[in-house]
């Protein structure tokens, strides 16, 4: 796609669809990873219980969104490969302006979802947080509060729990109809799936493609009404001043292996410790 005709859109819609976004082999290496923690998938704690894998937490929110195997990166040499793929980190870094803003990872998790899973319906142009910023001056700069890259491992299609977006809503000051409580907008409603809402489209995928846009966006999850799982990654990528979701510290080791542009990505503000 053409730069200027991506930016475009972009702007316009609040997303990108990244076709094959991701490398054969780099797919098979996170199905593989998934395969291997089918355990943690059955039962995988809930937000007081939480169990882990090395440096990466499982837990559920609730029995509807599934399984989130939070702090990935450290799952493995693939999952740190995806800090600044080359597929969408130069998009990142553009819209997010990191010339200006630095460029930090809010929040990284692969999910796994089954039957009867969904995502309720959150976020829009109208909700007054600061990662949800969305700006894009006649200058040519960009000032976009956060970005998610939702990765496909497997395919997504009709009856396979969808993500699903209001295309242009991260522009709307008025409303989602949804989101309207007792004549006052909320931020997100929790007692239903996203589907069926006004506007709302479901974004079907293959796998390996990645699903590129802001958070501002409208945006939450059909059921998923078909066997099996979806399988996939987010990880979500903001200023440098906009702190990790869960405060995860990274180990030694993973530090050190990581190369100096995915240090600066995962830790954009070094701490400053007193000597000795």
């Amino acid at each position: 796609m053409q730069e200027l005709h991506q930016d475009y859109l972009f702007d316009l819609q609040g997303y990108l669809v990244l076709k094959n976004a991701i490398a054969p082999e780099d797919l098979n290496a996170m199905n593989q990873w998934v395969d291997k923690h089918q355990d943690y998938i059955e039962t995988p704690g809930d937000k007081e219980n939480t169990r882990w894998i090395g440096g990466v937490e499982t837990h559920s929110y609730s029995k509807q969104d599934g399984v989130n195997f939070q702090n990935i990166v450290a799952g493995g040499p693939v999952f740190e490969k995806l800090i600044d793929y080359p597929t969408w980190t130069h998009l990142a870094k553009k819209y997010i302006n990191a010339d200006v803003n630095g460029l930090s990872i809010h929040e990284n998790f692969l999910n796994v979802r089954g039957a009867g899973g969904h995502l309720f319906i959150h976020c829009g142009g109208h909700a007054p947080l600061c990662y949800l910023t969305f700006r894009h001056h006649n200058t040519g700069e960009w000032m976009v509060g956060q970005i998610n890259v939702l990765i496909a491992l497997n395919d997504i299609g009709p009856g396979d729990g969808a993500t699903v977006l209001v295309p242009g809503s991260h522009k709307a000051t008025e409303i989602h109809p949804r989101l309207v409580v007792n004549g006052r907008g909320v931020t997100s409603r929790n007692d239903m799936a996203a589907e069926g809402a006004i506007g709302m489209q479901e974004m079907h995928l293959k796998a390996g493609d990645a699903l590129f846009f802001t958070d501002a966006i409208t945006h939450g999850s059909a059921e998923r009404k078909n066997d099996g799982h979806r399988r996939v990654v987010v990880y979500r990528y903001s200023p440098r001043l906009i702190r990790s979701r869960f405060n995860y510290e990274l180990s030694d080791d993973l530090l050190q292996r990581l190369t100096p542009e995915q240090r600066n990505i995962m830790l954009p503000i070094p701490p400053r410790r007193i000597p000795g």
